[in-house]
């Protein structure tokens, strides 16, 4: 019931429009009644009817036509509005709730099982809003009319009908409940299907290179096939309600039958009386019947409803800041700063305090899985530690509101992140949308990107592709220096900035962030060492902890963990 009065909240703002329609859900359930009512006398005295209404007959029954035509069209239309507004109002709710999603909700989620949620769940939301809810409305009206109808005409006959309700109702709950599960199992093997075909595609050319078309062709097929099989269980267990109820039915009709005819021959019911009866009786069974029917596309759509508001009540990312930043000066410092991912599970970090001066760049290295990820991510509070604090200018990081820090905040990483845009829109990104277009062609130009920019078909307004796909790998990092650039934020995080480059992009690329680190706190993660030698300080991280921190010539001179991995890598090369 919370369900149903959840899903009613959001049909509630279309509720001038919901009466319309079940204004016209009303004229169509009543017009089955006018055409009994017009039939009836037509029957009882067949040889009798005069010339005047035999004249009306027909303009009778083309008025109770266009009437019930007017009705259908205004309930369907109306419920069918209703339903694209509903489900436009689930997928926004949803889509814009996962933005406001912390990062480790992402790191335990499935791209394609989220997608799902917000595409196929919405949509099977709609059916039911609109085309099932259309169907039982109605459908129950027309029941409604229908048995006021045959109670008019005999009471004892229609109490017989009444005996079958009470069994069609437990027969459609018991479905109802089978139905709820074999669609919970659809919904998961849908969002299996899609994250297996996710996958696929993202890695198309990892696929290609390694021949890996026969595996995941197989992956795909298996992950269908259990689909195909959950929607055969759903198809099943929707297609039982039907015979269940015809049954039920029709030893109630047989019942109704031989007292209607003891009744008929007996003189108490006329001919015409006795087939109008039968005929509304099977019409109301008919009613049933489809009412039974619907209800498998009732039960998806609620499921999918469920599916849905578990999305939507995941807890945003945390932000009880109160704090107003308008530009920080970027002295940034650690606290004994301890990181964990699960509760039981080892340090990522553990005790770490590192103090970093407004302006100062610090180069972090170390070996793989050291820690230095970890730490860059808790700055712009992807994370939040598990012990200790982060300050930025002497405030507590967790009490500065969260849109004021990360306007605070840039990022050029080794993944470069470009939408499928164009140029300039992937340079002036998000809070900068709206730049002028000088102010982008001087990032860019700053960015070392102009020159190839202004090669490109439509120059700026050239379409980059998904994830930036038209343009070469040191374009593609030029762009995100140049979106920094123009961000003009105080603190710049660079994580793995230059790698897998070829020595001319490398050369423009190390020019680039030299423009742009200047006079900003820099926090800089590198493995090749070469990189970072001109950083202020280096910071070794090893096993979650503080190996050692100095210049590079300082930490050359100690000989010790920095040293063997700058001599290592060096002999390497």
């Amino acid at each position: 019931m919370k369900l149903y009065r959840r899903l009613l909240g959001y049909v509630r703002p279309y509720k001038g429009v919901f009466a319309v329609a079940i204004v016209g859900m009303l004229v169509v359930a009543s017009t089955d009644v006018m055409m009994l009512r017009i039939v009836q006398p037509l029957l009882n005295n067949i040889g009798a009817v005069d010339a005047a209404n035999s004249t009306w007959l027909p303009f009778m029954i083309v008025g109770v036509f266009v009437l019930r035509g007017v009705g259908s069209y205004v309930s369907e239309y109306g419920l069918a509005w209703i339903g694209s507004r509903v489900v436009f109002d689930l997928r926004c709710q949803a889509s814009e709730h996962l933005l406001r999603l912390p990062t480790p909700f992402y790191d335990a989620s499935s791209a394609g099982f989220l997608l799902s949620k917000v595409t196929f769940d919405a949509q099977q939301v709609a059916a039911a809003a609109s085309e099932a809810v259309t169907v039982s409305i109605r459908n129950t009206l027309t029941i409604a009319f229908m048995l006021a109808y045959l109670m008019y005409m005999n009471w004892q006959l229609t109490l017989i009908a009444f005996a079958a309700f009470p069994l069609v109702g437990l027969a459609i709950r018991a479905i109802n409940k089978r139905l709820k599960r074999v669609s919970v199992l659809v919904q998961q093997r849908t969002g299996k299907l899609a994250h297996a075909l996710e996958e696929a595609i993202g890695a198309h050319r990892v696929v290609k290179v390694f021949g890996g078309e026969k595996y995941e062709s197989g992956r795909l097929r298996t992950a269908a096939d259990k689909l195909r099989l959950a929607s055969a269980k759903q198809a099943a267990a929707a297609a039982l309600g039907t015979p269940i109820n015809q049954i039920i039915v029709s030893v109630a009709i047989g019942i109704i039958l031989w007292v209607a005819v003891r009744q008929s021959a007996g003189g108490e019911y006329g001919a015409g009386d006795f087939i109008t009866y039968i005929f509304a009786l099977l019409h109301l069974m008919n009613q049933l019947k489809t009412l039974s029917n619907v209800s498998g596309v009732i039960q998806r759509g609620l499921t999918a409803a469920e599916s849905v508001f578990a999305l939507i009540d995941e807890p945003a990312e945390a932000d009880a800041g109160t704090i107003e930043i308008d530009r920080a000066q970027g002295g940034i410092r650690f606290e004994r700063v301890t990181q964990r991912y699960a509760e039981d599970g080892r340090a990522a970090l553990e005790g770490i305090d590192l103090d970093i001066a407004p302006g100062e760049s610090v180069a972090l290295v170390g070996p793989s899985g050291g820690g230095k990820t970890t730490l860059v991510n808790l700055i712009p509070r992807f994370y939040v530690p598990t012990e200790g604090r982060l300050l930025l200018d002497g405030q507590d990081l967790a009490a500065v509101r969260l849109a004021d820090l990360r306007r605070q905040i840039a990022l050029v990483s080794q993944e470069i992140v470009l939408f499928n845009d164009t140029i300039a829109a992937n340079i002036a990104y998000g809070t900068m949308d709206g730049a002028p277009r000088d102010a982008i062609e001087r990032a860019a130009a700053a960015a070392n990107a102009l020159d190839f920019i202004r090669e490109q078909p439509e120059g700026f307004d050239t379409i980059v592709g998904e994830r930036g796909i038209r343009l070469s790998g040191g374009q593609r990092q030029r762009i995100a220096i140049a979106r920094a650039i123009l961000k003009d934020a105080p603190i710049l995080i660079l994580d793995e900035a230059t790698s897998a480059l070829d020595t001319e992009s490398e050369r423009l690329i190390q020019a680039a962030l030299a423009v742009l680190m200047r006079g900003r706190t820099t926090i800089v993660i590198a493995h090749r060492l070469s990189t970072i030698e001109h950083c202020d300080r280096i910071v070794v991280l090893d096993g979650g902890h503080i190996a050692e921190q100095g210049t590079h010539a300082e930490l050359l001179a100690r000989q010790s963990l920095y040293a063997r991995l700058h001599s290592r890598q060096f002999r390497d090369e």
